[in-house]
C-alpha cells in the first residue's frame, strides 16, 4: 500500500453518507480550525474520480463550513 499526503480539492472529496455529526459539533470544531489551522489530515482512497473518506469527516465538514477550497489529505494508493 502506497500513501501519499497532499491538498486536494475540497468538492473533490466524497463523506461517508451512512454517518450523522451534530451541527454544534462541526462548529467548534470548524472555529478551531480557522484560529489554529488543520492540525492533521484527512484520510482519504481514490475510487474513480472522487476522493472517498476514510478518517476525518468531520474535520472535512468543518474545513467546508468555513468555505477553504483545499484540505491536506493522506491518500491510500493501492
Amino acid at each position: 500500500m502506497i500513501q501519499e499526503t497532499m491538498e486536494i480539492r475540497i468538492e473533490k472529496v466524497r463523506p461517508n453518507a451512512r454517518l450523522i455529526y451534530e451541527e454544534s459539533i462541526i462548529h467548534e470544531l470548524s472555529e478551531d480550525i480557522q484560529a489554529r489551522g488543520l492540525l492533521e489530515p484527512i484520510t482519504v482512497e481514490l475510487v474513480e474520480i472522487w476522493f472517498c473518506i476514510i478518517d476525518g469527516e468531520k474535520r472535512w465538514r468543518a474545513c467546508k463550513k468555513i468555505g477553504r477550497p483545499t484540505i491536506t489529505a493522506i491518500i491510500i494508493l493501492e
